[in-house]
């Protein structure tokens, strides 16, 4: 791999898939259509917690603000037209930057920004009978609101109200409701701190794939959490975020507006990709309105090492090739008291978990060798939706005529596990 090559890698990964649609350009790809009965609508929303200083910043008198995406059930009329991928720039090369690398972002962009989604801007919600229950989305650390568009598109096509959460200043950009983007500075001191607390415990996290004692990782998982606080710190935050995020959600279910008396706030679920994925499982412990939450692909340090999860809870993990141990959260899962599933995707990579599985995006983002597995991206798209699907519709919907176990069969490619009789 050239250095210019590993530097645009470096800088897209976490980049390219945080930004919203637009009505500009020519389409030439489209994504994966939804599969549910509904049609989608998306929209952006901001809020501030006054009640939360902003720690990211010297600024006293900051308070933390956060942008949410939402997907939701909506009614669309023939003139509409659906969102695009992107509509800002990926990414903005400053000064110093070569000729080459320069072009590569801009034909990255070109090629993102005629991609179809399949939602449509503030569309009207659909008048259906039944509420919309809720399933909140936690992004991967330094990613993006929209990194799951293809998932949250098919939650909402299926009847949900999925909200992707920015966590501010632990992603690269958020998109407010004007269009506006705001971009943050990846040398922030505060991020500084985390990526160096980071360095200095990837042994720990490398040995964590390397053994199948319980003992063993319970002393591992401690001896992270010790070596990082900041990122304990992060869960918090992320957590904290989750609930405020909740709290308004309940302000627009009562006031006049799109989604007035639409939300159903007795079924909750939670899900992230990575350190969003640990989020979310922080977030079931901590806040008792969440019925029930997915980890795709990230390590559950925080709460749950001495707290065993008692709500419905789905440890998902990416076919680490390398590793003893493919499944390091499995001894969180041996304890739970509440359902619980762990599984693997033969083949996947920790990516996968993402709109990257899709090839016009992988491709347009020239993803690095590793960071997606052996398994046709569209393949793991179809599995995965349809396992969030089922088991947001076991324990959201109450559904239990649906079975994660009965999907898995379907599928030779899950490796799944469950504590279920």
């Amino acid at each position: 791999m050239t250095a210019h090559r590993f530097l645009v890698i470096f800088l897209i990964v976490p980049l390219v898939v945080c930004f919203s649609c637009s009505r500009k350009g020519e389409s030439s790809y489209e994504l994966p259509e939804p599969t549910g009965p509904f049609k989608v609508g998306t929209s952006w929303l901001s809020f501030t917690d006054f009640h939360r200083k902003e720690t990211f910043t010297e600024t006293p008198d900051d308070f933390r603000e956060i942008a949410v995406r939402v997907w939701y059930p909506a009614e669309i009329k023939r003139s509409y037209e659906p969102c695009l991928y992107i509509e800002h720039d990926a990414f903005l090369p400053g000064q110093g930057i070569s000729d080459e690398i320069r072009s590569a972002f801009e034909n990255m962009n070109q090629r993102l920004s005629s991609i179809k989604t399949h939602s449509y801007r503030n569309a009207p919600a659909a008048e259906i009978p039944v509420l919309f229950p809720i399933v909140l989305y936690s992004h991967g650390y330094w990613e993006g609101m929209n990194q799951s568009t293809i998932l949250m598109e098919e939650l909402a096509s299926h009847g949900y109200f999925a909200a992707s959460i920015g966590h501010s200043f632990e992603t690269n950009s958020v998109t407010k409701p004007d269009g506006t983007l705001v971009r943050y500075d990846p040398l922030n001191p505060e991020l500084k701190l985390r990526n160096e607390e980071r360095q200095k415990a990837v042994h720990l996290e490398h040995a964590l794939t390397q053994t199948l004692d319980p003992d063993k990782l319970d002393s591992l998982f401690y001896e992270i959490m010790k070596a990082r606080p900041k990122m304990l710190e992060s869960f918090a935050i992320w957590a904290d975020d989750i609930s405020f995020v909740l709290d308004q959600l309940e302000g627009l279910n009562r006031e006049q507006g799109n989604f007035q008396n639409k939300l159903d706030f007795k079924h909750i679920g939670v899900i992230g990709h990575s350190f969003g994925g640990a989020a979310s499982g922080q977030a079931c412990l901590s806040d008792a309105r969440i019925t029930a939450g997915i980890n795709m692909d990230g390590l559950q340090v925080g709460d749950m090492i001495d707290m065993s999860i008692e709500k419905p809870f789905f440890f998902m993990h990416h076919d680490n090739l390398q590793a003893l141990n493919k499944t390091p959260n499995k001894h969180l899962f041996q304890r739970a008291r509440g359902p619980a599933y762990l599984m693997v995707i033969e083949g996947s990579g920790h990516y996968n978990f993402s709109d990257f599985s899709l090839p016009a995006i992988s491709e347009a983002a020239l993803v690095p060798e590793g960071a997606l597995g052996s398994i046709d991206g569209m393949r793991f798209i179809k599995i995965l939706n349809d396992c969030v699907v089922t088991f947001f519709d076991m324990y959201l919907k109450e559904n239990m005529s649906r079975s994660v176990e009965k999907v898995s069969q379907n599928y030779p490619e899950i490796k799944l596990k469950t504590n279920r009789i």
